[in-house]
This record gives structure tokens, C-alpha cells and sequence, in this order.
């Protein structure tokens, strides 16, 4: 998943005091300048969310990861609430937590009406104890 927006090279990305259209601007910037140096986002966060639960002995998501990360940043700005890069970052976090949160949700709705259908079919189905029903 790249990032197709053009934003300004120019624009303001400094340290300097940014209004929210520059801090918006500069997670975009941020986005696409990582997508291209580090790949594609879904495939680092699967990626560090294999690497954590082999750590952690259980499954994390790359949802979970993005929290983390979310985490991070803001424990971040306590030591320096100035650097843009705090905020910019978080914001793409919440876009890719959206992303992951909702990813399966036409997988699980798919399973939700397979399984409705199933239960109404099966009583027509002839049963020669070959399936549980």
C-alpha cells in the first residue's frame, strides 16, 4: 500500500511551529518516505508482529503492534511535546490501526452468513452419519 498523494517538498517540516494542515502534511510525507525506504506497511507490521510473538511466546497482531507504537510516540513527547514527528507519527498509527482492526471484517461477515447458511441447510441434507450436524 503506497502512498499517491503529492505533498509540496517544501512545506514545513522543521521544528518550527506547525498549524494542523502541516502536521497532516508531514505524517503524509512521513507515510510515503517510509513506504519507500522500509516497504510496503502491512508487510512490516505482519513481519514485527511474527517477530513479537515468537518474543512474547503468544500471538500479536499488527494491530497490537500499532498500539505499541502508539504508546511509544506518546511517552515520547512527555521528554520532547515538541517534535512534530511524535504527532505525525500517531497519526499514521491510527490510520494503520484502522486498517488492521478492520481488515477482516468482510472475512468474518462472510463466515457469519456461510454458517447461517449452513444451519439451514443442513436439516435438508441427508445425514447417512457420514458428518456431524
Amino acid at each position: 500500500m503506497g502512498c499517491d498523494l503529492y505533498i509540496d517538498d517544501n512545506a514545513n517540516l522543521g521544528t518550527d511551529k506547525m498549524n494542523h494542515t502541516e502536521v497532516l502534511t508531514n505524517a503524509i510525507n512521513i507515510l510515503r518516505d517510509r513506504d519507500a525506504k522500509y516497504g510496503p506497511v502491512q508487510e512490516m507490521f505482519e513481519r514485527t508482529s511474527k517477530l513479537a510473538s515468537i518474543i512474547l511466546d503468544r500471538e500479536v497482531t499488527p494491530y497490537e503492534i500499532t498500539v505499541i507504537m502508539k504508546c511509544l510516540k506518546d511517552a515520547r513527547k512527555k521528554y520532547d511535546p515538541m517534535n512534530v514527528d511524535h504527532y505525525a507519527d500517531n497519526i499514521n498509527y491510527e490510520a494503520f490501526s484502522y486498517q488492521f482492526a478492520t481488515a477482516g471484517a468482510d472475512e468474518a461477515a462472510e463466515d457469519a452468513v456461510t454458517a447461517e447458511l449452513a444451519k439451514k441447510l443442513a436439516p435438508m441434507m441427508p445425514n447417512n452419519g457420514d458428518y456431524n450436524v
